[in-house]
């Protein structure tokens, strides 16, 4: 007890220094300010019903190139690589006019300053209040937003670097070892771009940066995401549902195959695609696969959605209609127009922060996956087993069986990175193996997990995969701790991606597992996204 209570209280210790208790915001409409206090910074924070992450990063940069260019100050942009801010690099010889050029730019109130230094960020500041600014300094502006809900959003990471690089008087052997000449600048930190722009190489930069190439770390090939949904509430499905659990042989079968908490729908689709927009911009396109249902709010017109409907990917229609999420994850990979590279999530999974392409891929086009602490035990499948136990079980024998090595762990409900062509290299490889998977309307001990578990150690053991650790909360919202668990994770911004599971129901307490999905996703996901028609924003 006195642990947990030690532990509630460094997590609050935590949310006053990172700013992630809520503020009061009632009464208060977007577009107007609220003080919040973030350690030893109170911010002046504005409240919007909008958010993307990197957007606004790169507004933050626009709005300070501008004013640079506008007041004549030699600049050059080094946008970042993955999730830093951007950086404008500054001569020392222009301090004073950068001065004055932040003063004009401090009339906008939305913009703050922070000092950057080696132990992190100093205390923010709304321009104009200028600290004295030297050679070397790394001064931080960014515009802090808080959302409708009251949560400080994570902002001051989403900002642009402004950086004094020292500009040398006379010439200098630079650490590469060639001579620097007299005007040079020298950068005050490290960075993946130069340290040192000599005369000739700041105008060059100046006056074409269309010619820089992307960095090699840098995913350039297109993302896509395919989410998996459907709504048990619907009478034709659950007509369809009834007749072929009435029809088939589930003699043996384990009874999570058909148990309601597998099916039921809290809109929480709808929040996922939030946490998409707000934190994964990138994206290309957006495929929602379905048994052709298609979620009332959903606006299908929208360029960035593809409904797909389960007939237009399984190759044989006499396995339809399935109630078997292992069979549809068998077919993903045959989506018309996917990209080959793309990121299957359920619609349980939410990103909880702002995440990049390479979280989830490396440059040359390698998945990152991300293995739990479970293990798969050494018995062979069985009725008794969980059918997704069993599904693993069954992975880690075809890995065995073609690498000669073993898969220890069970995947983390988190977003699954995809290779297509690793996916189309299993099917050739075990045919039977994945037809059988998309021939069982409802789970079964024979089943496979292609898109959670097998894609990723078949990529691991092709060298197409690299494990890769990730900050994870897992919440089955009927657990006894699930209201402490909650409390924890909204005062959280550690977090990479959250899952609200549900492993069964019971009838009587629906309205208060409701209770507890809306409380959790309303708080943190407020944000309508250009993918909904209505404008309702609680879970039902």
């Amino acid at each position: 007890m006195l642990e947990h209570l030690t532990s509630d209280v460094r997590l609050l210790a935590r949310s006053v220094r990172d700013g992630t208790r809520p503020v009061p915001v009632a009464g208060l409409t977007p577009g107007e300010a609220v003080r919040v206090r973030r350690g030893r910074s109170v911010l002046e924070a504005r409240i919007v019903d909008r958010f993307d992450a990197w957007a606004l990063r790169d507004q933050c940069r626009d709005r300070v190139t501008e004013a640079l260019r506008d007041a004549g100050i030699a600049h050059v942009q080094l946008d970042a690589v993955r999730e830093e801010p951007h950086r404008v690099v500054v001569a020392s010889s222009d301090i004073e006019a950068l001065r004055a050029t932040l003063s004009v730019l401090g009339t906008e109130r939305r913009l703050h300053l922070a000092r950057i230094t080696s132990r992190g960020a100093g205390p923010a500041r709304a321009l104009p209040r200028l600290p004295g600014i030297r050679s070397g300094d790394v001064l931080r502006v960014f515009s802090p937003q808080v959302s409708v809900t009251g949560r400080l959003l994570p902002t001051m990471a989403l900002g642009v670097d402004i950086e004094i690089w020292e500009r040398i008087r006379t010439s200098r052997a630079s650490p590469d070892g060639r001579m620097l000449p007299a005007g040079s600048l020298v950068a005050p930190r490290t960075n993946p771009r130069t340290r040192t722009l000599t005369p000739q190489e700041l105008a060059a930069a100046q006056a074409d940066r269309r010619g820089q190439s992307p960095p090699l770390e840098q995913v350039t090939f297109p993302v896509d995401v395919v989410y998996t949904w459907v709504d048990s509430s619907d009478p034709a499905w659950r007509a369809d549902f009834d007749a072929r659990r009435a029809g088939d042989s589930l003699a043996g079968s384990h009874a999570s195959a058909w148990s309601p908490a597998r099916f039921t729908s809290r809109e929480e689709l709808r929040y996922s695609l939030r946490s998409l927009v707000a934190h994964a911009n990138w994206v290309r396109r957006i495929h929602v696969v379905t048994s052709g249902q298609v979620p009332h709010w959903l606006d299908t017109s929208h360029p960035q959605i593809n409904v797909v409907r389960h007939d237009e990917i399984f190759p044989d229609p006499d396995d339809l209609p399935t109630f078997n999420s292992h069979a549809i994850e068998a077919c993903l990979h045959r989506i018309p127009g996917l990209s080959e590279h793309y990121v299957y999530f359920n619609d349980d999974v939410f990103l909880a922060r702002p995440l990049r392409p390479e979280d989830f891929f490396g440059a040359g086009g390698d998945i990152r996956y991300f293995p739990s602490r479970i293990p798969v035990d050494d018995e062979l499948p069985s009725d008794v087993d969980l059918p997704v136990v069993s599904a693993f079980k069954n992975g880690r024998r075809v890995i065995e069986r073609h690498f000669a090595r073993r898969p220890m762990t069970r995947p983390r409900h988190t977003p699954h990175p995809q290779h297509r062509g690793v996916i189309e290299e299993i099917e050739r490889a075990e045919p039977e193996l994945v037809a059988r998977t998309r021939r069982a309307r409802f789970r079964s001990a024979t089943d496979i997990s292609l898109a959670a578990q097998l894609q990723s150690s078949w990529a691991a053991a092709t060298g197409r995969g690299v494990a890769t650790d990730t900050s994870y909360e897992f919440i089955d919202i009927w657990s006894p701790d699930v209201d402490a668990r909650i409390n924890r994770l909204l005062l959280r911004d550690d977090v990479d991606f959250y899952c609200l599971n549900e492993t069964w129901i019971d009838p009587e307490q629906c309205e208060t597992a409701d209770a507890r999905v809306a409380r959790v996703l309303t708080m943190l996901l407020p944000f309508a996204s250009p993918f909904e028609t209505d404008v309702r924003s609680e879970p039902r």
